[in-house]
């Protein structure tokens, strides 16, 4: 067994406590002194591992690249205090994206692998707000879904609920405990609360992929902000929503937001050009992912990063920005949201500024 203490956060607020940890699982853990002498006496932040929902690569590989690539994203994530996320798996061909669904089930039985399921983002999405998604590959749902739609892998879809069939969808998907977020959409806020309706529970990367707020017709993001029901994802990169624009978030709806990184290949990687879904994906000098024609295109960071942005852009403490990195996004897709008693050992030891120290996955410290 091995006693941690620290300031252990939680709930958005860092006290005084202490875990004990046996095997893959804390076993026991508590407020204030420790019941033993502590093995390990941390003087900075014990926390959750990240989760993050939305990866599509990372150190210059993308998630569709094979084993060995998964390998390096696995890596880079715990080296930065992820202990869980989703690989993305964007709109592409059936059998490429069976692969890489399969692919995802091979990890998510491997303890060692921080994979916890697959984020389909794709194919049925809005071709007029289809982003980086090619557009050859978009389609309306219909009676038969892709079979890999079917897959105990899939974790979180994101779909454009206005299509015909939409609505549909997410009642399937609900009613097979997969979580729904809304995305790459054009649907009007009236649209979006019958989605809601339906069981939806989540938006994909708000202002992006979608029509911008407007004061006569409030639309998708107008609709995030507002209902209590769901949880929203932001990029806190700093490029893909102004600064200004992540305070005012902040302001209003702080408690539902849900960070994610978007990551692209060009995360964690140096400046250059990287391939992501059929695009070539440039990282420049200030740290923009971007199409050759200046598009963005994922994100350059990785979650701690965007953890320490949305701290300082939103005007609130580590705590309550891990929170938005960690335990919510876990509590969205139906992961273990705490570190309480009888939960996997997945954390992190931080500095007192938010830099990763020490990462700990199902009991095990990484490197």
């Amino acid at each position: 067994m091995t006693l941690l203490s620290g300031l252990v956060a939680s709930g958005g607020e860092a006290r005084q406590g202490w875990l004990e940890i046996s095997g893959e699982r804390v076993v026991a853990a508590g407020r204030g002194a420790p019941p033993r002498a502590a093995d390990l006496e941390h003087d900075g932040i014990v926390a959750r591992g990240l989760c993050d929902l939305q990866v599509n690569g990372a150190v210059g590989v993308e998630v569709t690249a094979g084993a060995a690539a998964l390998d390096r994203i696995d890596a880079a994530m715990l080296a930065h205090g992820v202990t869980s996320y989703l690989p993305t798996v964007v709109s592409t061909d059936e059998e490429t994206a069976a692969r890489v669904v399969g692919e995802i089930g091979e990890r998510m039985r491997d303890s060692a692998s921080p994979v916890e399921g697959a984020h389909l983002e794709g194919p049925f999405l809005s071709h007029a707000f289809r982003g980086r998604h090619r557009r050859q590959f978009l389609r309306a749902p219909g009676p038969e879904l892709p079979g890999y739609y079917h897959d105990p892998a899939v974790r979180l879809v994101t779909v454009a609920p206005e299509l015909p069939g939409g609505v549909e969808l997410i009642d399937a998907l609900v009613e097979r405990k997969v979580v729904v977020s809304l995305g790459h959409s054009g649907a009007s806020f009236d649209e979006a609360r019958r989605a809601a309706d339906a069981g939806a529970t989540a938006v994909t990367h708000l202002f992006n992929g979608m029509p911008a707020l407007h004061h006569r017709r409030p639309g998708l993001v107008g609709w995030a902000l507002v209902d209590e029901r769901l949880r929203f994802g932001v990029i806190a990169d700093g490029f893909h929503i102004d600064p200004a624009v992540l305070m005012l978030v902040a302001r209003v709806a702080s408690r539902r937001v849900v960070l994610v990184s978007d990551a692209s290949p060009a995360a964690a990687a140096p400046p250059g050009r990287y391939e992501l879904t059929g695009f070539t994906v440039e990282r420049t000098s200030e740290g923009r992912a971007q199409t050759l024609d200046g598009l963005l295109a994922g994100s350059a960071i990785l979650l701690d990063e965007a953890v320490r942005r949305w701290r300082d852009c939103a005007g609130i403490d580590l705590p309550a920005a891990l929170e938005a990195g960690s335990e919510r996004p876990a509590g969205l897709v139906g992961l273990p949201a705490t570190l309480e008693e009888g939960a996997f050992a997945d954390l992190v030891l931080r500095t007192a500024d938010g830099r990763v120290q020490r990462t700990m996955r199902r009991g095990r410290w990484i490197g």
